[in-house]
């Protein structure tokens, strides 16, 4: 018995998410050689690949013995089946590979020795024409079956839709991706996180790049319940962690870590409402410390382990930051390195139909252009090793500082806490950002797209705010908006017998 053939059908007819997993790749019963593997194969895809249960060997064995098929070799491949332990699903879909791979050397082979024949022997009875055309119909055949995954004509994706369209309810605008809300501006900007879709963010230190991302990854695993796989190689799982338990917390991370919350009533409140909050996602996101192996290829290993353990074909990857990603070749040039990695991801978001979201830093002269407020803003083309990244991303997202903004909010709340009206000794830090959607491919909205954030640096959070007017003068009742959400959410506290806001 073939051993890779053994191994396939071992878990095909153990693991029903490895089974409709096989179906998606091409597994198909002429794809093995014994007479035996052939019948089995073909009785597991048409019994049980639109069936929720799983294929029963007994029962099996009993069909075949009432369908007058059974034999003793037969019931030894069922036998030996029962016996594997089940593959992950990226050795799945290789030795899948393997298979299309051997059969299309096969045949060629026969080919081979079709056409060697009809020349040694003269056998003249067919015409040349019509056996060369025979060939090139064989041939394309192989051809054919090896890409039969990738290569459909339009047809079926008429069909698709076609079906799809019938089959809604309303005239509801759906997004098209993963929910990102309460990031509504920005759920509504991108319509979603969309599957096959690469998402490059850039923006200078200490702009909020990572916990903008831990955001979003939150929002999707708790919106959406779908594996979320966060790589950083700058920060250790432990305080990607207590940045995203701050966020729902509102508690900062060094409070987290050294204070005792539950013997104080208000940090006790906070603690077991952000750990609700927490608890709601919590085995769909993984934290990853990222390391000198862990590749576009090994990321890729770790995504289909996930994907099988979750039982889905659903994933979401972020990638903090591109520039640390490791290469198999070691380049001389950063530029190089970046445009090679950034490539692979957005190859890496079409084959496995995901959003793969990745964070850039800034050259220094990007830095320099959003160290202070100018009439000139950083862009892709800033981004440390070059401006490539803007080519490859479907979606182009650079986060900046809003000096005006800020500075008027910072305002705001200094004559008031001058007036009396709240505590100058408990004011956040804080900015305001922008966020600047460079590059929306297959947008749903116009162009000049800016998005505004209240980010909350103890707390690692970002609050959306609106869409910013580039063409505004005046932007009193915006600050006095923000101003009054920060007071009512405890951000700002008023003065002891103070009731004004």
């Amino acid at each position: 018995m073939d051993e890779i053939a053994i191994k396939l059908i071992g878990s095909i007819l153990k693991d029903k998410f490895l089974l409709l997993s096989s179906i998606k790749n091409g597994l198909e019963k002429e794809l093995f050689s014994a007479y035996e593997e052939k019948i089995l194969v073909d009785y597991i895809l048409k019994k049980y690949g639109k069936k929720e249960a799983i294929p029963e060997p007994t029962l099996i064995k009993t069909e075949f013995e009432e369908s007058g098929i059974y034999s003793t070799n037969l019931g030894k491949l069922v036998d030996k089946a029962t016996t594997v332990t089940p593959l992950n699903l990226e050795s799945l879909i290789a030795y899948i590979d393997i298979l299309k791979k051997r059969k299309s050397e096969e045949r060629l082979m026969s080919i081979g020795k079709r056409i060697e024949s009809y020349i040694k022997e003269k056998e003249q009875k067919k015409d040349l024409t019509e056996f060369t055309g025979e060939i090139i119909n064989e041939v394309h055949d192989i051809m054919r079956r090896r890409v039969k995954k990738r290569l459909n004509p339009v047809r079926t994706q008429l069909i698709m839709f076609s079906s799809e369209v019938e089959s809604r309810e309303s005239d509801k605008n759906f997004i098209l991706g993963y929910s990102l809300e309460p990031f509504h501006c920005l759920n509504e900007t991108l319509s979603g996180a969309r599957p096959g879709f690469y998402y490059a963010l850039a923006g200078a230190p200490r702009r909020g790049k990572t916990n903008f991302m831990l955001r979003i990854a939150s929002y999707i695993a708790s919106n959406e319940h779908v594996p979320i796989l966060f790589y950083s190689w700058e920060q250790t799982s432990r305080v990607l962690f207590l940045r995203i338990f701050s966020q729902e917390t509102l508690i900062p991370p060094y409070v987290l870590e050294t204070t005792n919350v539950i013997s104080n009533p208000e940090l006790k409140e906070r603690f077991n409402r952000g750990y609700a909050k927490t608890e709601s996602y919590m085995n769909y996101l993984y934290l990853v410390e990222g390391r000198r192996e862990d590749t576009i290829n090994r990321i890729k290993s770790h995504a289909f382990s996930v994907m099988q353990e979750a039982n889905t074909d659903k994933i979401v990857i972020i990638i903090d930051y591109l520039q640390k990603v490791p290469t198999p070749i070691l380049y001389q040039d950063l530029a190089q390195q970046v445009d090679d990695v950034s490539g692979g991801l957005a190859g890496l978001s079409m084959e496995l139909k995901c959003p793969v979201f990745a964070v850039s830093s800034f050259d220094k002269e990007g830095c320099r252009l959003d160290s202070k407020e100018s009439t000139t803003r950083p862009t892709m083309f800033n981004c440390t090793g070059g401006g490539d990244i803007e080519y490859d991303s479907d979606v182009a997202l650079i986060l900046t500082k809003d000096f005006k903004d800020t500075a008027a909010l910072h305002e705001k709340i200094d004559n008031a806490a001058k007036e009396g009206r709240i505590d100058s000794t408990q004011i956040p830090h804080f900015e305001i950002l922008n966020l600047y959607v460079d590059k929306n491919r297959d947008a749903p909205l116009g162009g000049d797209i800016i998005i505004q954030y209240l980010f909350l640096i103890e707390d690692n959070n970002l609050i959306e705010i609106e869409y910013k007017d580039i063409e505004e003068e005046y932007t009193y009742a915006k600050i006095s908006k923000i101003f009054e959400w920060m007071m009512d959410n405890g951000y700002l506290m008023p003065m002891q017998g103070d009731t004004a806001k």
